[in-house]
């Protein structure tokens, strides 16, 4: 059984034919209604202790504005934040973000009754007639506006706004989304060139909590708090110059008042009540081709692994040589435990590693001549890394990397001298967002990136597979969660990774095939000596499922009153 693989290219960026394991070096549970703040990481310890198909497409973006190539003059980067009268709490979130990377707001601009902030050097009423000449004077060259009411076009500086939906309305964020049933909300950074145009510097879209219109804006606010510092930061790097970004008009009058909303809200709980009856099942495909063939508009085929009856396979990113390590997940009970297998379709599925619960992806990686494992434990709330004690039959736990992040498929990389960790915490919006560590060494210490959340996209930040090297250039499989847990797989292309930088770029997709074995999703990537390893899901409903995810639900409602929190800030499965 056939199908093809459809490739549609607008750039020339090749990948490498044999992204390998890195040298030298329970699916994700996400809340009813958003995510716990994000808690403070803990440098941890060392402790001893065939079918045959095609996918449906890839297709292939155009070079980012801003990136190579891009010249343009440079801001002096002296910002003032625009926040209204009084300051909430994520405004003040963004003020620390800009403090955090060296930028702090030269001024505040408010309403002449709102409570200024201490650390501000000037507190300016927008009311002053000669507001534009006390900008000047303090030097300020940008203005941020962190409200939602109309921009300020009239201050001889150049204006960055948050814009929201497809029409890039202003805020407030989740309105239009609810009642429109959609599953996230799209959310920009504009630097404005005029009323209804500018550019778009930041984007990304941030998962809707549908049957809640408070919760669905905390975790959108939350997110896009650090986007004007991130922005900044680009800009003093030069990745950002004055005059780039995607063109993009709008509209300017705040959205109304969303009819509906109470009914949509009440649809919303019960279609996630409905969704604890999706019942997934993974498998495993080998994709006969390199990467740059399949980008270069090559129709390969895949050739998809049987399913194995007493449960699923998924997440192939540990692979050395035509050994694949992969998750088994046993519906019986609810948990997944490490394999190891081949890219054969009679290869023996072996245990390699069990715990208490849940363990998935896991990753590989070499350093001083040995062989490490990187799983997802995020039930344990730390990130652990395991030595093989032989290659590939047993392994045995060694550093703990991470204390207090419930890392979400971390995955490793040793680049330009530093140790790079990348993960989702299931804390804070697993799909969504994508955290960044370093280090001088595998085992630590290891300290957050200046600049993480790198990534907060829910249709590129979750890893789908190890960052691989072409050519000079890093490229990083991700996740595209918007329609589905693991819909697709987007590559990004790293632009820029050092200790105190981050940047990278979407450039490429593949889609499952709607007719195939697997047409409800993909979401790994990753080599073998037998071509690509990729995995797909096939979605059905279930009893079965129904009660597992339900219980699963009211496990976590009632942890969330016994620890005295609201349920948003719980972590269920993602849906």
């Amino acid at each position: 059984m056939r199908s093809s693989l459809a490739v549609s290219s607008a750039g020339s960026a090749v990948l490498p034919h044999k992204p390998n394991m890195v040298e030298g070096g329970a699916r994700s549970r996400e809340g009813l209604a958003g995510g716990r703040p994000r808690r403070p990481c803990r440098v941890g310890s060392r402790t001893v202790a065939g079918l045959q198909q095609r996918v449906a497409r890839v297709s292939i973006g155009p070079e980012p504005p801003g990136g190579e190539g891009v010249s343009g003059a440079a801001s002096n980067l002296r910002p003032a934040l625009r926040v209204g009268a009084e300051l909430a709490p994520w405004q003040r979130a963004a003020a620390a973000a800009l403090v955090d990377l060296g930028l702090p707001p030269v001024a505040w601009i408010g309403r002449r009754s709102g409570t200024p902030c201490p650390d501000a050097t000037a507190w300016l009423d927008e009311a002053q007639e000669d507001l534009a000449a006390r900008l000047a004077a303090l030097g300020v060259d940008l203005v941020v506006d962190l409200t939602w009411a109309p921009a300020r076009l009239d201050l001889a500086v150049a204006v960055w706004q948050l814009r929201f939906g497809p029409e890039a309305r202003p805020g407030p964020p989740g309105g239009p989304e609810l009642v429109r049933g959609e599953r996230s909300v799209l959310a920009r950074l504009v630097e404005l060139d005029g009323p209804s145009e500018g550019r778009v510097l930041v984007e990304g879209r941030i998962k809707a909590v549908r049957h809640s219109l408070a919760a669905t804006r905390a975790r959108v606010l939350d997110v896009i708090a650090r986007w004007p510092a991130r922005a900044l930061a680009w800009r003093r790097a030069g990745l950002l110059p004055v005059g780039a970004g995607t063109p993009c008009r709008f509209a300017q009058e705040p959205p109304a008042e969303p009819r509906g909303l109470a009914l949509r809200q009440l649809l919303g709980a019960l279609r996630r009540l409905a969704e604890c009856a999706v019942d997934e099942r993974w498998r495993l495909g080998v994709l006969e081709a390199s990467i740059g063939e399949l980008l270069e508009g090559a129709r390969p085929t895949v050739r998809w692994l049987p399913e194995r009856p007493e449960g699923w396979l998924a997440d192939p990113v540990g692979v050395r040589g035509r050994v694949v390590l992969a998750e088994a997940f046993d519906p019986s009970t609810g948990r997944g435990r490490l394999v190891r297998t081949g890219p054969e379709p009679d290869a023996p599925v072996v245990p390699v590693l069990r715990a208490a619960h849940h363990l998935s992806w896991p990753f590989l990686v070499e350093d001083g001549g040995e062989i490490f494992l990187l799983p997802e434990a995020s039930a344990t709330g730390r990130i652990q890394l395991w030595r093989a004690a032989p290659f590939p039959d047993r392994f045995e736990p060694d550093a703990v990397l991470l204390e207090d992040v419930a890392g979400v498929d971390p995955t490793v990389l040793r680049h330009g001298g530093h140790w790079y960790l990348f993960a989702g915490d299931r804390a804070d919006q697993d799909e969504v967002r994508l955290h960044l560590f370093v280090a001088e060494a595998l085992r630590g210490p290891w300290r957050r990136h200046p600049m993480s959340p790198v990534v907060d996209d829910l249709g590129s930040a979750r890893p789908a597979g190890p960052v691989f090297a072409h050519e000079g250039r890093l490229f990083r499989p991700a996740q595209d969660c918007t329609r589905t847990y693991g819909g697709a797989v987007v590559i990004n292309r790293i632009e820029v990774l050092t200790p105190d930088l981050y940047r990278e770029v979407p450039i490429a997709r593949l889609d499952p095939d709607p007719a195939g074995p697997c047409p409800d999703g993909l979401h790994t990537l990753a080599a073998s000596e037998a071509g690509i390893l990729i995995d797909g899901k096939r979605e059905r409903r279930s009893l079965r499922a129904f009660l597992a995810n339900l219980r699963a639900v009211l496990t976590e409602r009632r942890a969330a009153c016994a620890e005295d929190q609201p349920v948003a800030a719980r972590a269920t499965r993602a849906r």
